[in-house]
């Protein structure tokens, strides 16, 4: 009888989803799972430069304990209260708004708790490595008539905000990127040196590679305002 039960036990162990173990008691600080092992983010796209990660978290969820192996930009596609616990530091609890950006400085081992009532929705950017592309950044031409949002040595990022008709003026920018969406849109794009512009919808949480500098000028040809975060990688 003895034998019994016990076959029975470890035939139930067994049965139990591998995912509620991580969640309650493999997947912690000291054993976190790496990005791609995270259920919560999903993979967008990927160059030797940067790799995007579509991370959904619903109300009152978590994701697992991960590792941050690469310097990384958040840009939340919602707001949301998180709860943030970090190997190392002390727990923190925060506001998060759409369309901000945060930076994240690497190797860190974290989780975050969403304790609001909305899902948090962003895109978290690695940068895998510098593009090289400016080779000193000391000379880096500043930008003229757009502040950035943020700035250090691994990015410059600047928002984009236009209402229905609206234009940019024409602008330079002298280091490859990533367009991230965060609306949905209807654009048209005037580049330096094609006859026509390119008109194009777009979706939320879309983003567009530019593997060089452009002179151009972005314009809402939608019936909505369009939003837009712009990352050039240094």
């Amino acid at each position: 009888m003895k034998a019994y039960l016990s076959l029975s036990l470890l035939f139930a162990f067994l049965l139990i989803p591998i995912g509620t173990l991580s969640q309650s008691g493999v997947n912690s600080p000291q054993s976190p799972v790496e990005i791609s092992g995270e259920p919560r983010h999903h993979p967008k796209f990927e160059n030797e430069f940067v790799r995007v990660w579509d991370v959904t978290v619903p109300a009152g969820d978590a994701t697992l304990w991960h590792v941050h192996r690469y310097d990384n930009v958040v840009v939340p596609l919602s707001d949301a209260s998180l709860r943030i616990e970090t190997l190392g530091s002390a727990p923190a609890e925060s506001q998060w708004k759409f369309g901000e950006v945060r930076f994240g400085k690497a190797t860190y081992v974290h989780r975050a708790i969403n304790i609001g009532t909305t899902p948090f929705h962003n895109m978290t950017i690695e940068l895998l490595k510098p593009t090289g592309f400016f080779p000193d950044l000391s000379k880096l031409p500043k930008s003229t008539g757009r502040e950035p949002i943020l700035e250090n040595d691994r990015v410059r990022v600047f928002r984009l905000s236009l209402a229905p008709g609206e234009a940019t003026a024409i602008h330079n920018h002298p280091l490859p990127g990533l367009a991230v969406m965060i609306t949905p849109g209807e654009i048209e794009i005037s580049t330096e040196g094609k006859a026509t512009a390119d008109r194009l919808n777009v979706a939320m949480a879309d983003v567009r590679w530019r593997a060089s500098a452009v002179t151009h000028l972005i314009k809402n040809v939608g019936t909505r305002r369009f939003e837009a975060v712009d990352i050039e990688l240094k």
